[in-house]
């Protein structure tokens, strides 16, 4: 079996098995998890002095960034989503308080298109959601490669910080030559650079 087949069965493996585990999170610890994530993140060094922020809007058994971004909007901090503009593509839109959120792609809440756009020059730090993560900082997405070409066009020139919880760290996940790592993992129990 070639490499690409054996990485990218890996991947589907690891996907489904820690999808499950995320799905068995309760929704008590869930809210716990996204509060122990949020503390730890806003006590990061890196978020001492930045202005901006690309955040998500959460599928249901993700981690949730609605305090994170309340509490970064509360300290001044810029905020931005994405919005799901084509295969592999997201557009960044800046996010308020009062601004309204649309229905888009795969069900998600995110800007309208009509959302004053961000540019990725703009973002300080990337919170990136992911299935799965190891200590080495290696991410597993959904598989669509959204994330990988963001993060690929943003290398170098914003802080990326994938949240989980603790259930979704493996001892390692599988790559490709195309997987973007992150540059810290942040879970309710710990956090982990390379």
């Amino acid at each position: 079996m070639p490499d690409s087949e054996r990485i990218a069965y890996a991947k589907s493996e690891m996907r489904f098995r820690v999808r499950a585990a995320r799905r068995a999170v309760l929704p008590e610890q869930r809210i716990a998890a996204s509060h122990a994530v949020t503390e730890k993140i806003l006590a990061l060094p890196e978020l001492a002095s930045i202005r901006s922020v690309l955040a998500y809007g959460a599928m249901p058994e993700e981690i949730d960034t609605t305090e994170l971004i309340n509490r970064l909007w509360s300290h001044g901090v810029r905020v931005a989503l994405p919005r799901v503009r084509g295969r592999r593509d997201l557009q960044l839109h800046w996010h308020t308080p009062d601004c309204e959120l649309c229905t888009g792609a795969y069900g998600l809440k995110e800007p309208c298109p009509d959302a004053p756009e961000a540019l990725p020059s703009e973002i300080d730090i990337v919170i990136v959601p992911g299935v799965a993560y190891d200590l080495e900082c290696r991410r597993l997405g959904l598989g669509a490669g959204y994330y990988d070409s963001l993060l690929a066009e943003m290398h170098g020139s914003a802080v990326t910080i994938g949240v989980a919880y603790d259930e979704q760290i493996a001892h390692a996940v599988p790559c490709g030559d195309y997987d973007e790592l992150v540059d810290i993992v942040v879970t309710p129990s710990r956090t982990a650079r390379r």
